[in-house]
């Protein structure tokens, strides 16, 4: 009898994550999804304690963190993966044309794959909270 190895369905197709996206950034991402051959998927509240990785379905999901953010925990987000760096530049150029309100924005790397989503979305606003200060907004 021969054993069943599971796969991933995922393995290099490009990915978004999505957090907390108003339905017409949503509706934006998913009119894109067939020019870049992307899955959109939405991380939902009860699964902000698995790690990117599991959520892109490369791991099994064993025991995730016990973390539930709360919906609007944290404003909307998208995490970018298995993308080629031009791809994921014109992808970005495109919601910033659309006007699509999602602030924060990041790329899968080695080292953030196995961190809990939870806490990447907590990395990226500490990250853009300085950027934002330094912005000088016209009257």
């Amino acid at each position: 009898m021969k054993a069943h190895i599971a796969r991933n369905q995922n393995a290099g197709v490009p990915m978004v994550l999505g957090w907390n996206l108003a339905p017409g950034d949503r509706g934006i991402l998913d009119g894109m999804a067939d020019a870049f051959g992307m899955k959109v998927r939405l991380v939902s509240p009860d699964e902000a304690g698995q790690t990117v990785a599991q959520l892109l379905g490369e791991v099994p999901l064993a025991a995730a963190r016990t973390l539930r953010l709360e919906p609007g925990a944290y404003p909307p987000a998208i995490v970018l993966a298995n993308f080629r760096p031009r791809d994921a530049a014109t992808l970005l150029d495109l919601l910033n044309n659309a006007k699509a309100q999602i602030p924060l924005r990041a790329v899968v790397t080695p080292a953030n794959r196995q961190w809990v989503f939870g806490d990447l979305l907590a990395q990226l606003l500490a990250e853009a909270a300085p950027q934002q200060k330094g912005q000088v907004t016209a009257p």
